[in-house]
């Protein structure tokens, strides 16, 4: 039998908690709107499709800059307490900057579709629910569920980087753990007291 151990503060246990489970919880949440629930919306028609999709990426819109900042900070000041060229300093720091690499990713790739599907919403927002003819002449790649579709694949891209991000934090975290051998020694009499 054995136990794992490591002497740290509580402060630091905190702070690895908060990292790991923040960043874990976003990479399954766009893991989830990219293979779940983005399939299920692209059977609905082109004005209820812009709409169920711009519901769900508001709700989220705050999240991804929290949970970036949240994973960055936490990483980095973990990193910042390592010895430099260690393996958990090389972890922390790799899990800090995917985390990072996630802004200039999401402005770049993501934005340009994100800013034409938030139009399409708003041109589609007087249209019915379930007309199917709402977007009869529209170029192909110009329809909301091309532009669903490509959204779908890019935010892949960030459920990537934060799933790397969660691995090699949690790699840092348990590969400072020790093996202690732990053993049972069962005494009878006054052997127990330590006589």
């Amino acid at each position: 039998m054995a136990f794992y151990t490591e002497d740290l503060h509580s402060g630091i246990r905190i702070a690895q908690v908060v990292g790991l489970t923040t960043t874990a919880f976003f990479a399954g949440k766009t893991f989830a709107k990219s293979f779940s629930a983005t399939p299920a919306l692209l059977h609905a028609p082109a004005p209820l499709l812009a709409k169920q999709w711009k519901t769900m990426h508001d709700s989220d819109k705050a999240l991804a800059p929290a949970v970036v900042a949240i994973g960055t900070s936490v990483f980095g000041y973990l990193a910042s307490r390592e010895p430099r060229n260690s393996k958990a300093f090389i972890l922390y720091t790799t899990s800090a900057s995917l985390l990072a690499l996630c802004v200039p990713y999401t402005l770049i790739l993501a934005e340009p579709i994100i800013q034409k599907l938030e139009q399409k919403a708003q041109d589609l927002a007087s249209a019915s629910l379930t007309d199917t003819a709402a977007e009869a002449g529209v170029r192909q790649e110009d329809t909301v569920h091309q532009l669903v579709d490509k959204w779908a694949t890019v935010n892949l891209g960030r459920t990537i980087l934060t799933g790397i991000a969660a691995l090699t934090a949690t790699w840092a975290a348990v590969d400072k753990l020790d093996i202690v051998p732990a053993t049972i020694k069962l005494a009878g009499g006054a052997g127990r007291m330590g006589h």
